[in-house]
């Protein structure tokens, strides 16, 4: 069950422009890039980053926001760990875009992971597709299956493995 956060609200309020929300997501995907590990990334990393002023009305929305992304960075603050979040965080960036993952449910995925209530996606990628270039990640895995389906839409195991992705990345 999502909680309710007042960002995606203010959002569809129209408070906050389509380009605003744009930099504040692209800040949560991108600040955690800065940081080896999880551990010492802080909100104001993410807040001095934004090339706009925050709005009395909407700081407070978006501090949370960022307050959800350093407890899933402290949560995943190992090196392999966090850098499986930074990669993850780039996806659901990119599936926010594309209008598959919204934001409130991002939020409740960035929640529930600094809880320590979800994990991130788990994948043996050498067993699933064989021989792969050193470094291939979640992002990869995800534009392989995207090749797929433009090969084949009707591929069941793309469909099959892509849906599992977004389970797992919070879509809903």
């Amino acid at each position: 069950m999502i909680t309710a956060f007042p960002l995606p609200a203010l959002y569809e309020q129209k408070k906050i422009s389509t380009n605003d929300l744009e930099e504040i997501v692209r800040l949560l995907a991108h600040a955690p890039l800065l940081y080896d590990d999880g551990l010492s990334i802080q909100v104001e990393d993410f807040t001095e980053g934004l090339e706009m002023e925050l709005k009395h009305e909407i700081r407070p929305a978006v501090i949370e926001l960022y307050e959800l992304a350093v407890k899933a960075c402290r949560q995943l603050s190992n090196p392999s760990a966090y850098e499986q979040l930074q990669d993850t965080l780039g996806l659901q960036a990119e599936l926010w875009q594309e209008g598959v993952l919204d934001l409130a449910s991002w939020m409740d995925w960035l929640k529930q992971v600094g809880e320590g209530r979800r994990a991130l996606p788990e994948y043996d990628f050498t067993t699933m597709l064989g021989a792969l270039p050193e470094g291939f990640m979640i992002h990869d895995f995800y534009d392989e299956l995207r090749y797929q389906l433009e090969q084949n839409s009707s591929n069941a195991w793309a469909i099959q493995e892509r849906d599992r992705l977004y389970a797992a990345m919070g879509v809903r």
